[in-house]
C-alpha cells in the first residue's frame, strides 16, 4: 500500500525542536479569561507562550454563539461551532491553548449582572475552578476589569466570576465533587490586563519569535485575524513598535516588578527536579542544529530520571512533551492506513501500519 504524502506525518524543523526544549525546562503558566472569542490579548498570549515559553491558555467562557457573522447565514450553535474553531485556529498560530466554560452567549448586555441572572452563576464559576484545577496556572489575568463601566455585561461578568474563582480553586470543600480527578489548585496572584494607572505593573511585550523571526506583533495580528466571521481575516499582518502591558492586581500576592514574582518557574518546584533541569539546560546548551539526532542519548538518559519522580499533573505533562521532543529528534513519523472508513461488529478491519525514522539510529518496534 502507497502512503500518499498528505498523510506522512511532517519533520519537525530543527529551531522548532530546541524552541520545544526550552519550554520543556520552563515550568511557568499564565491563564487568561475573558468572556468572548475575539476578546483574548493575541500579543500577550504569543509573548507568554513563545517568548517566556510559558504554558499559556485562554479561558473564553462563552463559544461567541450570540455574536454575529459577516461570511454567511449561521447563527446560534452553528455560529458557535464556528468560532470555536477560529479560536483553536488562533491558539494554533500564537501558541496557547484554549479553554470553554458552558456560559451561553446570548447577544449584548449592558449590566454584568443582568448577565449572571441569565448564565447559571455557580455552573460556570465551578467550570473556571475545574479549568483553574486542569490547567494549573501560576498566574490568571483578565481582560476586562471587575468594576462596571461602559463595556458589554459579559465582559464585566467574566473578571467577576474569574476572581471568586480564584479564591475557591485551592479550597478543598468548594466543588469537592471535582476532587475525584482532580487537585485543588491555588493561582498565586490574578491581575486585570489594564490599560494602566496608578500602581499597575508593567512589561513591555515585544521581541521576536526564535523559530519563525516573527515579531509577536506580527504574529498576534495572524492570530486575530484567524477571526473571519467577526470580519477580522483582512486584518491578518503588519504590527510593529513597542507594546508596554499593564497589570493591576486582584488578589493574591502583590508583584513589583513582574508578572511572576515570588514563583518559581524552574524544575526546583518539583521535588527531585534539580537535576531535571540541570540536564535538560546541558542539551538545551549543546544541542545540534544540524543535528538534532545527535541529542538522542541524552534524551533518553533525561527521560529515564524524569520517569523516577512521583506522578504529579505537570511532571505527566512534561513526559509526554518529552516523548514528543524524542520523536521529532528522532524524525519518525507513524502512520496508520484503514481500506475503508466503515466496519461493523464482527468484521476483520485490516490496519496498514508505516513506520519512518530519518535519523540513523537503530528504533525497534516492540508492540507491532
Amino acid at each position: 500500500m502507497t502512503i500518499p504524502n498528505s498523510a506522512r506525518a511532517e519533520e519537525v524543523p530543527p529551531a522548532e525542536i530546541l524552541q520545544q526544549l526550552r519550554a520543556f525546562n520552563e515550568m511557568g503558566s499564565v491563564l487568561y479569561v475573558a468572556a468572548h472569542p475575539d476578546d483574548e490579548n493575541t500579543q500577550l498570549i504569543a509573548y507568554f507562550a513563545r517568548g517566556r515559553n510559558y504554558r499559556t491558555a485562554y479561558l473564553s467562557l462563552t463559544r461567541g454563539d450570540g455574536g454575529q457573522n459577516v461570511l454567511g447565514p449561521e447563527f446560534g450553535s452553528e455560529l458557535g461551532v464556528i468560532r470555536t474553531q477560529e479560536l483553536l485556529a488562533a491558539r494554533r498560530l500564537d501558541g496557547g491553548r484554549q479553554f470553554f466554560t458552558r456560559a451561553m452567549d446570548f447577544g449584548f448586555s449592558k449590566d454584568y449582572r443582568e448577565t449572571l441572572r441569565i448564565w447559571d452563576k455557580d455552573q460556570v464559576v465551578a467550570d473556571i475552578v475545574r479549568v483553574i484545577r486542569t490547567f494549573r496556572p501560576d498566574v490568571m489575568i483578565t481582560r476586562f476589569s471587575t468594576v462596571p463601566g461602559g463595556t458589554h455585561g459579559h465582559h464585566t461578568a467574566s473578571a467577576v466570576l474569574a476572581l471568586e474563582a480564584f479564591k475557591l480553586a485551592g479550597d478543598a470543600n468548594a466543588f469537592p465533587d471535582q476532587l475525584t480527578y482532580l487537585k485543588p489548585w491555588q493561582p498565586k496572584r490574578i491581575f486585570v490586563n489594564s490599560r494602566g494607572g496608578e500602581n499597575a505593573l508593567q512589561i513591555e511585550a515585544n521581541g521576536t519569535d526564535p523559530v519563525s523571526g516573527e515579531t509577536f506583533a506580527a504574529i498576534a495580528g495572524r492570530s486575530r485575524s484567524m477571526h473571519k466571521s467577526q470580519g477580522f481575516g483582512n486584518f491578518g499582518g503588519g504590527g510593529g513598535g513597542s507594546r508596554r502591558e499593564s497589570f493591576q492586581l486582584l488578589a493574591g500576592a502583590p508583584a513589583t516588578n513582574d508578572i511572576m514574582d515570588g514563583v518559581d518557574t524552574t524544575w526546583n518546584r518539583v521535588p527531585g527536579g534539580a537535576e531535571i533541569g540541570k540536564q535538560a539546560g546541558e542539551i538545551i546548551a549543546q544541542f545540534d542544529l544540524k543535528n538534532p539526532a545527535a541529542s538522542v542519548d541524552a534524551l533518553l538518559a533525561l527521560k529515564k530520571n524524569l520517569s523516577a519522580l512521583p506522578a504529579e499533573p505537570l511532571v505527566e505533562e512534561k513526559r509526554r512533551q518529552l516523548d514528543r521532543i524524542l520523536q521529532a529528534c528522532l524524525g519518525l513519523s507513524v502512520v496508520a492506513t484503514v481500506p475503508h472508513a466503515e466496519v461493523v461488529p464482527g468484521e476483520k478491519l485490516m490496519i496498514h501500519v508505516t513506520a519512518t525514522v530519518h535519523a540513523k539510529i537503530p528504533v525497534v518496534w516492540l508492540n507491532p
